[in-house]
């Protein structure tokens, strides 16, 4: 990925003030549109939105604040902090953030040698007793030795590197399996084709408001990079609007909250927990979704979203 990025940041800067479509963006540095429109209303990015456009663009100085964010977004800065960096003249907010992350990462380290310790103290234990089937022990034991090495070596860090680095302290802390039931849904793209810009209250002037864990209204990942505003709607109803209906067969999914700065990582962790599964396979025909879960009066407050991303999913058996 770090190619690709370098690529378009050189055809930005030879180009000068031309700008590059957010599609050529998303695909160059492996994030969603819905992120990027998250920095931008967290103030952090912009874009333009040239007349007779239907997509945003992107010039240069706007790729290279957009590989400043993923890198510090890799190292876990949070968002907060971030736009204070940005917003410094110096180099202080920086180096306070990196200080704070230190100092959460060292009670992080502490934690887990002390639960090494713990480990190692029932492996022993174990041992003495004679038991000889203790292979989920040993496993767990190397394991634990392999994370508390790993930080000792000292090898380059690539961008690659560090997102997986960064996906792996992530985690998924909980999977849960959704059966959505058929709906019909109103769309955020117009009878033209096009898709309007994400916006909540998009079908308000119809008598539809999304409201956050209600799973009244969605969005969908599409093959294009696409992001499309699912807003359910009564099976009957008669659609004279400007945007385009249809009907969602619903389906099985999996499910594992996510807040919008770790949505990427979050999917990325969420398909490879389906790739392991030993009962479930990734649904093809069905596109990835997420649903707002956090009520809008705290989204507005403290600017912070927090969804759940769903991956489709069926049955090992079911396939076909």
């Amino acid at each position: 990925m770090q190619k690709r990025e370098d690529i378009v940041l050189r055809k930005g800067m030879a180009m000068a003030m031309d700008l590059i479509r957010i599609n050529e963006v998303v695909e160059a540095f492996g994030i969603s549109s819905r992120t990027m429109r998250y920095y931008e209303e967290m103030g952090l990015l912009w874009s333009s939105h040239p007349e007779n456009k239907a997509q945003r663009y992107y010039d240069s100085a706007a790729l290279e604040r957009l590989k400043q964010i993923l890198v510090l977004r890799k190292l876990q800065i949070p968002v907060k902090d971030i736009a204070a960096i940005f917003q410094s003249e110096s180099t202080a907010a920086l180096i306070q953030a990196f200080v704070e992350k230190l100092d959460s990462l060292d009670g992080e380290i502490s934690a887990l040698s002390e639960l090494r310790r713990l480990v190692e103290d029932f492996l022993q234990k174990m041992l003495r007793s004679g038991i000889k089937k203790i292979s989920a022990i040993t496993l767990l034991y190397e394991e634990t030795e392999k994370r508390l090495t790993a930080a000792e070596q000292n090898e380059p860090v690539s961008f690659e590197k560090l997102s997986a680095v960064s996906r792996e302290a992530l985690r998924l802390h909980d999977v849960r399996l959704i059966r959505l039931p058929p709906m019909r849904f109103l769309t955020s793209r117009r009878q033209t084709g096009e898709v309007e810009d994400l916006d909540e209250t998009l079908f308000a002037e119809y008598g539809f408001l999304s409201e956050p864990g209600l799973r009244n209204c969605f969005f969908r990942k599409e093959a294009n990079g696409d992001w499309v505003m699912l807003m359910k709607i009564p099976p009957d109803y008669k659609n004279e609007t400007a945007y385009r209906a249809e009907d969602f067969p619903g389906g099985l999914y999996a499910v594992a909250a996510s807040f919008m700065a770790d949505m990427d990582d979050t999917f990325s962790l969420l398909r490879d927990w389906v790739g392991k599964s030993e009962a479930y396979v990734p649904d093809t025909a069905r596109d990835e979704m997420l649903e707002e879960i956090l009520p809008w009066e705290i989204v507005e407050r403290f600017k912070q979203y927090q969804q759940d991303v769903f991956m489709p999913i069926k049955m090992i058996g079911e396939e076909g």
